[in-house]
């Protein structure tokens, strides 16, 4: 796993164990505040009530390995989950800790699986929210064909999260192909992160 250490609840005091360095967001097991990481530190954001109830393979904690047809098996544990809604519905994002110290989103949608994987790809906020289902956008080198946008908002989350994002907050959601791969866009506000995408099947969701 990545470097971990002990941060102290800013809202109960309470020693929290094993923080990821990656970590950006999480409610402490304490005092159930959620605690937000920024230029200031660890800060409180209080307490949120929001429902993340629904049947699904995955669960905060639950320790696995990903099979792979190319790669060696890669054990992981599901390290926390947000949950985007939009008009249509809903669909969870789960941060998976692998043993080799990578991190990974792996999107939940109706049964369907996506694993995105972390990309050097930068793009102007302006040029993200700009864009539409049958436009294009230069990224990279390459002309991607944006074939899904959504503009949806944050509906809960829980357990240790790399982004200090908060219920209720709105986040545009872009899906783009291009050069024979598929990439997946986020932005909110001024951030915006860019995935490369991959389709699992649940099979390859070994769990212990």
């Amino acid at each position: 796993m990545a470097f971990s250490s002990d941060l102290s609840c800013p809202s109960c005091g309470v020693a929290i164990a094993g923080v990821s360095a990656h970590t950006r967001s999480l409610q402490c097991p304490h005092c159930a505040n959620w605690v937000y990481f920024s230029n200031n530190g660890w800060t409180n954001g209080g307490l949120f009530e929001h429902a993340l109830d629904a049947p699904s393979l995955l669960r905060l904690g639950r320790a696995g390995k990903l099979e792979s047809k190319v790669d060696s098996p890669r054990r992981f544990v599901v390290a926390g989950r947000l949950r985007v809604s939009y008009s249509d519905g809903y669909w969870d994002e789960w941060w998976l800790e692998f043993d080799d110290g990578q991190h990974q989103w792996l999107e939940e949608d109706d049964g369907s699986y996506q694993l995105h994987a972390a990309t050097d790809y930068q793009l102007d906020p302006e040029k993200a929210l700009a864009s539409h289902a049958g436009s294009s956008l230069d990224i990279g080198g390459v002309s991607w064909f944006v074939t899904e946008r959504i503009d949806a908002e944050v509906a809960g989350t829980e357990g240790s999260l790399p982004v200090a994002t908060r219920p209720t907050e709105s986040v545009v959601c872009i899906d783009a192909i291009g050069n024979g791969s598929e990439i997946s866009i986020e932005a909110s506000g001024l951030d915006v992160s860019i995935t490369q995408s991959q389709s699992i099947s649940a099979s390859a969701l070994v769990w212990d």
